[in-house]
């Protein structure tokens, strides 16, 4: 395994950004109808690339497709609102008003909280059919962190509580072996893992106070890290798995200030994706052709990464800080 310098990195996230560019169509609101899942993904990109002020209307064009109801559904034009397609939105547009500061984005996030906190379940979970609980939960406890983060209100009980009953559900189902595992979704457990570290109970230690959600975290951590295969990836070559692997473990490591732990660990799994990429892009798998909403997964780990090599905190570009 070569190690990854700066300059290789550079060029790589300009090229990969290249190639969404190109691909606007399949992403764009400013081009037609859109997976809102997809674009969600890029937005994120152009968070982390820096660019939000200078796309604003990619974020404007959401409110004009949010639904009555304060959420969004997976395909733009549709009024079947997803919860998990709902916060991921949201929270890209929490972000992104942080620079434009739009009354139209404020008021629908503001709106979209009021529809979130509404649909929580009397277990402390939220449903969405088409993801299992433990995913679609821990995408809300993020946007409800991300929310507070970016309108300064980290004091409001009414979201704390929710976001803590959110967390008292998820913890119920970590297994034996550190992870949590979703028999119907992803039997595997580490992309499961990996969101609710980074989602649920990381928000759980810094924002709630709760000491024992650092224990978990870390022991998952080793936990994941046990399940990587040698040649760097995790889940039998799945990159959107092994980039979830990355991400996560980015996060945490710095968060808890044991990078020097995992940063092989991250290395390996960031120069096996590297590796195994397109010529512009990835795919779900080696040698698949590359797709928009992998390929928008791919910078942003690549992005995080190249933060990671640096000394500034991981969390800012969560916006669990800022």
């Amino acid at each position: 395994m070569t190690t990854i310098d700066k300059e290789e990195l550079d060029a790589l996230i300009q090229s990969e950004w290249d190639y969404l560019e190109s691909k606007k169509g399949e992403w764009s609101l400013l081009e037609g109808e859109q997976d809102m899942e997809v674009l969600e993904h890029v937005l994120r990109c152009i968070l982390h690339l820096d660019m939000t002020k200078d796309r604003p209307r990619e974020f404007m064009e959401c409110v004009k497709v949010q639904n009555p109801d304060g959420g969004w559904s997976k395909e733009s034009h549709t009024e079947k609102t997803s919860m998990w397609i709902t916060t991921f939105v949201g929270l890209k547009l929490c972000r992104g008003n942080m620079v434009l500061k739009d009354p139209e984005i404020q008021a629908t996030v503001d709106k979209t909280l009021e529809y979130v906190l509404s649909m929580q379940e009397e277990d402390g979970h939220w449903f969405d059919p088409e993801w299992s609980h433990l995913d679609t939960t821990c995408s809300v406890t993020c946007f409800l962190t991300i929310y507070q983060v970016t309108q300064d209100k980290k004091n409001d009980e009414r979201i704390n509580k929710a976001r803590v009953r959110g967390f008292e559900f998820i913890k119920n189902w970590q297994t034996d072996s550190g992870l949590w595992k979703d028999e119907t979704f992803h039997p595997a457990g580490i992309e499961t893992t990996a969101h609710l570290m980074q989602y649920t109970l990381v928000p759980a230690y810094f924002m709630d106070k709760i000491e024992y959600a650092g224990k978990m975290c870390m022991q998952a951590a080793d936990s994941m890290v046990a399940e990587q295969a040698a040649n760097g990836s995790w889940d039998n070559e799945n990159t959107d798995h092994t980039m979830d692997a990355c991400r996560n473990l980015m996060l945490v490591s710095d968060t808890f200030k044991d990078k020097e732990k995992y940063a092989p660990v991250i290395e390996k799994g960031v120069r096996w994706l590297i590796d195994i990429k397109n010529e512009q892009g990835w795919g779900d798998f080696p040698d698949e052709p590359s797709n928009v909403e992998r390929t928008a997964d791919g910078l942003d780990t690549l992005l995080k990464y190249r933060r990671y090599c640096s000394s500034k905190p991981m969390s800012d570009f969560w916006a669990f800080s800022k």
